[in-house]
């Protein structure tokens, strides 16, 4: 992971505040820990594409640790399902939840 790419991963989901050097290895999935700041008042961002020098491209899935008050319907931090604005505005009898409990980062202590 170059340091670009840390900064530009940051800046995409937030503010890019710093970022862990040491590159983690979970199984096939290679992790970066950005630290960036973040407006609740927006959904959080799920995945990001990335070209590949080579021409392929391929998704970056974001995973956030310190999950609050989360909502799975609108996808900011701060209120629950039961009080988010978009069942207020449109209600509905069924929803789809866009976002699921894969945001979550697993937690690193054993």
């Amino acid at each position: 992971m170059a340091d670009s790419m840390a900064h530009q991963l940051g800046n995409f989901i937030g503010v890019f505040c710093e970022y862990d050097t040491a590159a983690i290895q979970l199984g096939h999935k290679r992790i970066i820990r950005i630290r960036a700041k973040i407006d609740v008042r927006k959904p959080l961002r799920r995945k990001k594409r990335i070209a590949l020098k080579n021409g392929d491209s391929v998704f970056v899935h974001f995973e956030y640790e310190k999950l609050t008050l989360f909502c799975f319907l609108c996808g900011r931090l701060g209120n629950l399902e039961s009080f988010c604005l978009v069942q207020v505005t449109q209600p509905q009898t069924e929803y789809v939840l866009n976002w699921d409990i894969s945001l979550r980062a697993q937690s690193r202590r054993s």
